[in-house]
C-alpha cells in the first residue's frame, strides 16, 4: 500500500471549505475513521481517495504527493470584497481556477507545438504602447497618478485595441442590431474566439451543482499572447456577461490576468479603467447626450428612460445607471438607488427562474447541447482539430473540456 501524507488530506479538505463532520458525509465514512486517517493512524483505501478527490475538487495525484503543493499563481484578485468571502466559496472558486488554469496550460503546450504558432498582437499590447509596469499595484498607482488629459487618452488608445480584437466582425452598430441580449453576447464571444480568445462558460464546479453567484466572481481572464483564456460566469445575466467580456479584453490589453468581480463601481484603479472602457464601448458619451435626459426628473421617469436605452441596446440597466453616474448625468445618491432596486429585480428574476425550473416535468436541456454552449464554438473546434491531427489525446482533451473521456466524442459531434 502506498503511503499518504495525512498532512496532505488535511489540507485537502480544508482547502475545500469542509469541516471534519461535513467532509466524512460527502465521503461516506464515519468521522472517526477519517479523523483517525488524518492522523495517520490508519491508512485510507483507494476508493476512499477517488472520493475525496471528487469532493475536495482535487487531482487524485495530489493525494500521492509527499508534500503540500505550492498552490499555482492565478493573478491578481481585482475583487474590492474578497476576504468577505466565505471559506467554501473561495475553495469553489479555487477549483474553478485550477481547471482554467490547467485546461490554458494545456492549450498553450500544444499551440507551441505548431510551427504555424504565434503571438496575438493585441496580448499586452497597451500595457507596452505606454509603458505601463507589469505588477499590478504599481500599474494602479500609475493609473491613479494620471491626469485627465492622459487618462481620456489611455481610454481612447484601449477602445482601438478592443476594436483591434473584435474587427468588423462585432462593432457597436452590429452589437446594437442584434434582436436581443442573448444574441449580442453571442456575436461578442465568437469574434473573440476568431481572434484566437477562448471562452468559456462557467457557473459552477461540475454536475450543475456548488453555483457561483456573479457576487463572488463575474469573470476571470489569463493573460497570455498565445492562448488567452477567459472564464464567464454564466449565472450572470447576459448584457452583463457582455459588459464582463469587454472588461476582461482590456486586462488583455493590460497583460493583467486575474478575477473580476461584479461591482461597476470598484475603487480599484484597474478594475475602474477596465470598467470604464466597457462602458464607454457600449454606451459612449454622444448616445447619452442624445438621450436628453432631465436631470431633473422623477426616478420612475429616470427608470423608464434607461429600460428604454438599455432594451434598444442589449445592456443591462445597471450598466446604464452607472454610465450616467459616470457622466454626471445623475447624482451618486440616485445611481445608489437605482443600484440596489435593479439588484433586488435580479434577484428576483432569479428566483423565478427557479420556481419555473421546479415546475417542469422535462429534465431540463439536454446535458451535451448545454455543456457546448458553455465550452464554446472556439474551444470545441480547436480540440477537434487537434485530436484528428493527433497532437492531443483524448484523455488530455477531457482536461480541457472538464469532461469524462468518455464524453468527449460526443461532445465534439455536432
Amino acid at each position: 500500500m502506498i503511503h499518504v501524507n495525512p498532512q496532505i488530506l488535511i489540507w485537502a479538505r480544508e482547502t475545500a471549505g469542509l469541516t471534519l463532520q461535513e467532509a466524512a458525509t460527502k465521503i461516506s465514512v464515519a468521522e472517526k475513521s477519517l479523523k483517525k486517517i488524518e492522523k495517520g493512524e490508519k491508512a485510507p483505501s483507494h476508493p476512499m481517495l477517488l472520493k475525496m478527490a471528487d469532493k475536495y475538487r482535487r487531482p487524485l495525484l495530489t493525494f500521492y504527493l509527499e508534500d503540500i503543493p505550492v498552490e499555482s499563481d492565478y493573478g491578481a484578485d481585482f475583487r474590492g470584497l474578497s476576504e468577505q468571502i466565505k471559506p467554501k466559496d473561495k475553495a469553489l472558486i479555487a477549483a474553478l481556477l485550477r481547471y482554467a488554469k490547467a485546461s490554458q496550460g494545456m492549450i498553450r503546450d500544444v499551440l507551441e507545438s505548431e510551427e504555424e504558432c504565434t503571438s496575438l498582437p493585441f496580448a499586452g499590447w497597451l500595457r507596452r504602447k505606454w509603458d505601463l509596469p507589469k505588477e499590478p499595484e504599481i500599474m494602479g498607482a500609475q493609473l491613479q497618478n494620471m491626469t485627465q488629459g492622459q487618462h481620456e487618452r489611455l481610454v481612447q488608445d484601449a477602445l482601438d485595441g478592443l476594436g483591434m480584437v473584435l474587427g468588423d466582425r462585432c462593432t457597436r452598430d452590429r452589437y446594437y442590431e442584434q434582436p436581443d441580449s442573448l444574441s449580442a453576447f453571442r456575436l461578442l464571444r465568437s469574434s473573440c474566439e476568431e481572434s484566437g480568445i477562448f471562452v468559456v462558460l462557467k457557473g459552477n464546479t461540475g454536475g450543475g451543482h456548488n453555483k457561483l453567484s456573479s457576487n463572488l466572481f463575474r469573470a476571470f481572464v489569463i493573460a497570455d499572447d498565445i492562448a488567452p483564456f477567459m472564464v464567464i460566469n454564466k449565472e450572470d445575466y447576459r448584457s452583463a456577461m457582455s459588459f464582463s467580456v469587454l472588461h476582461e479584453i482590456v486586462h488583455l490589453l493590460l497583460d493583467q490576468t486575474g478575477i473580476s468581480d461584479s461591482d461597476l463601481q470598484s475603487i480599484n484603479p484597474i478594475e475602474k479603467f477596465c470598467n470604464r472602457v466597457a462602458g464607454q464601448w457600449l454606451l459612449p458619451e454622444a448616445l447619452i447626450r442624445e438621450e436628453q435626459i432631465d436631470r431633473r426628473g422623477d426616478l420612475s421617469e429616470l427608470k423608464e428612460v434607461i429600460s428604454r436605452v438599455a432594451k434598444k441596446r442589449n445592456l443591462s440597466h445597471t450598466m446604464v445607471a452607472t454610465r450616467l453616474h459616470q457622466e454626471r448625468v445623475i447624482t451618486r445618491a440616485v445611481f445608489r438607488q437605482l443600484d440596489q432596486f435593479y439588484a433586488k429585480e435580479w434577484e428576483r428574476s432569479q428566483n423565478r427562474k427557479k420556481e419555473i425550473q421546479k415546475d417542469k416535468k422535462s429534465g431540463g436541456p439536454n446535458f451535451y447541447r448545454v455543456r457546448r454552449s458553455e465550452l464554446g464554438n472556439g474551444l470545441l473546434q480547436f480540440v477537434k482539430r487537434m485530436i484528428q491531427l493527433e497532437n492531443l489525446t483524448v484523455s488530455k482533451a477531457a482536461i480541457i473540456l472538464a469532461a469524462k473521456p468518455g464524453q468527449v466524442s460526443r461532445l465534439l459531434k455536432s
